[in-house]
């Protein structure tokens, strides 16, 4: 057992400190205080009590974390329970310090000496953090997943990432284990075998589904989930997290001021198990039709939607890898508008300590109009870009958001998060149209399929999971992509088919190439390169390099040669200095 040093004072209220003890590992602290029921209105304990911790790391770096009403601390949503959950970025000697105040709407305003102190405000405590451990599961071992200033997202002990997830089901959270989840869209039955006797349940052994299919998603090394966090007045109308009564088709008269103790606590499971195995949460806090946008606070920034974000921060924001995108199709339907997505965009950096990335979703084709105002704004670090049912372009839409987001100052990371629908019978399609294409244009994406909003049918793209993980692992293994620009110029010679080679290179150094179709491949200019390479050949529809790997003294244009086998289909070209002349 890990040895762990707490000193609190004797108050009452001292807190009860429980987790791993370790970086990049959430920990809990529990503080015992007024009692009440998530339904109360006077006083409301989700808006007219506020909790805050102060932690301080062993280098003198602090993270003002907002915590929450916790029921009775087991999942139930009367007691006397209020929870902070941290996760430590540093080993060594922690101390923390608690704002506990009361009145009215306190909790959504930016005062933090608003109301009056109660209970166990300003206790103190203090704990120890071990090291990093190399051998803990998915994100623990690497930590907060972050922009790091260029075109990829980077977690603080560990590599660069690039996506490959799903898009489908936007309504993966209507889920019928889920307490208090009436209009439930899915039981995912068909991955209950999945579930293993070590993973998580609640309440009897609920959640067999939805835990299976995380790790079906894992074991296919899907790494991103795309979901709402309510969509009340939306497609499904069937996932909310609010505990009073709600009219599915969006109602003003809703009650969005009083949160669901036990529902919140069982999707905490969930993503804890997802961040365990490697995949990313893409919460999505909008959706695109009017209903829904004008569920909070009838689209403005009010108190229901400040305590919203507040909630979701304060419960979810502990975990390593996750992004905020504030809406689906912001300017569809009811525009939010860019001035209000910044807005919003502010009020969530100003009360999410972790810097998670925030990111918004435009509609449409052509992500230039919706996405153009969003240029350089420090509160965005990452795209969320559709083009409904196109293939933007080969990559041509990726490399020219890379170009537009680096001249404005900010480069971002490049996301493709809905684009030709997957189904049955367009998976080489998308290899070739999509998935190449956007990671050797410097571009990561996610799936959404044919099915959509009822999609449990993750098994039906095998194949397609299978590719993704070919290529992206082609990266890992063999690129700094990362260092890597697009470079489809300096390939000459090639067929134009399918939109032509994709060439993604650290110019004189090393390249990938991409040809859709093999025949003819073209010629590398390499003029002013010197020294030895090595040319590979991989087939991406397999995801193992073939024939034999020949080397050449760079200089001038360079032939590809033939493919090892298959010429009319897609193969990828992989070029590198193994020695300096």
């Amino acid at each position: 057992m890990i040895a762990v040093f707490l000193l609190f004072s004797f108050s009452l209220y001292a807190g009860e400190v429980s987790g791993e003890y370790r970086k990049w590992h959430p920990m809990e602290i529990h503080f015992h205080g007024p009692e009440a029921k998530e339904l109360d209105t006077e006083p409301n304990p989700f808006l007219d009590y506020r909790l805050q911790v102060l932690f301080t790391s062993p280098r003198g770096v602090e993270y003002n974390v907002p915590g929450f009403f916790n029921g009775d601390g087991k999942g139930e949503g009367n007691g006397d329970v209020w929870t902070v959950r941290f996760t430590p970025d540093e080993q060594g000697h922690w101390t923390y310090q608690v704002s506990f105040r009361y009145g009215k709407n306190v909790a959504t305003g930016p005062d933090q000496d608003a109301g009056q102190p109660l209970a166990f405000d300003g206790e103190t405590g203090e704990f120890f953090v071990q090291p990093l451990d190399p051998g803990s599961p998915g994100f623990l071992k690497w930590g907060r997943l972050g922009y790091c200033g260029g075109h990829y997202l980077k977690f603080t002990d560990g590599p660069y990432w690039i996506k490959g997830g799903t898009d489908t089901p936007e309504d993966l959270l209507s889920y019928a284990d889920f307490d208090n989840t009436s209009l439930a869209g899915h039981t995912y039955a068909g991955y209950i075998n999945e579930w293993r006797h070590h993973d998580p349940t609640w309440k009897g052994g609920k959640g067999k589904g939805m835990i299976g299919l995380l790790n079906y998603l894992a074991s296919r090394h899907v790494n991103s989930i795309y979901f709402l966090v309510q969509n009340i007045g939306g497609d499904g109308k069937n996932v909310w997290p609010f505990a009073g009564e709600i009219d599915p088709d969006g109602d003003p008269g809703n009650d969005n001021i009083h949160y669901d103790v036990s529902k919140l606590d069982q999707w905490n499971i969930v993503f804890d198990h997802a961040q365990r195995h490697g995949i990313f949460l893409h919460v999505v806090l909008n959706e695109a039709e009017e209903m829904n946008k004008r569920e909070l606070d009838e689209g403005e920034l009010g108190v229901e939607r400040k305590l919203f974000y507040r909630e979701l921060i304060a419960r979810f924001g502990h975990h390593n890898a996750l992004q905020w995108n504030l809406s689906e199709e912001y300017d569809l339907d009811l525009e939010l508008t860019p001035e209000r997505i910044k807005e919003f965009a502010q009020y969530i950096t100003d009360v999410d300590p972790y810097d998670h990335p925030v990111t918004v979703h435009n509609e449409g084709r052509d992500p230039d109009p919706g996405w153009l105002p969003f240029l350089g704004d420090e509160r965005i670090s990452t795209t969320s870009f559709q083009f409904y049912q196109g293939n933007a372009r080969w990559g041509e839409r990726v490399e020219k958001w890379r170009l537009l987001t680096r001249i404005s100052g900010r480069p971002l990371p490049i996301n493709l998060d809905e684009f030709m629908p997957a189904g049955a019978d367009n998976h080489a399609q998308i290899r070739k149209e999509m998935l190449w294409p956007t990671y050797l244009s410097g571009g990561s994406l996610e799936y959404i399929f044919e099915t959509q909003l009822r999609g449990d049918g993750f098994r039906e793209l095998e194949e397609l999971w299978q590719w993704t993980w070919y290529a992206r692992s082609f990266m890992h293994e063999h690129l700094p992509f990362w260092e890597m620009e697009p470079d489809d110029l300096s390939l000459v010679g090639a067929t134009k088919q399918l939109g032509g080679p994709q060439v993604f290179s650290k110019h004189g150094e090393i390249y990938a190439i991409y040809l859709p179709v093999a025949r003819p491949g073209g010629e590398l200019t390499m003029w002013r390169v010197k020294g030895l390479f090595e040319q590979q050949w991989y087939n991406p529809r397999q995801g193992q390099f073939e024939g034999t790997a020949r080397r050449f003294e760079a200089g001038g244009t360079i032939s590809l040669g033939d493919a090892p086998r298959e010429p009319d289909e897609d193969w990828v070209v992989l070029i590198r200095k193994v020695e300096d002349r």
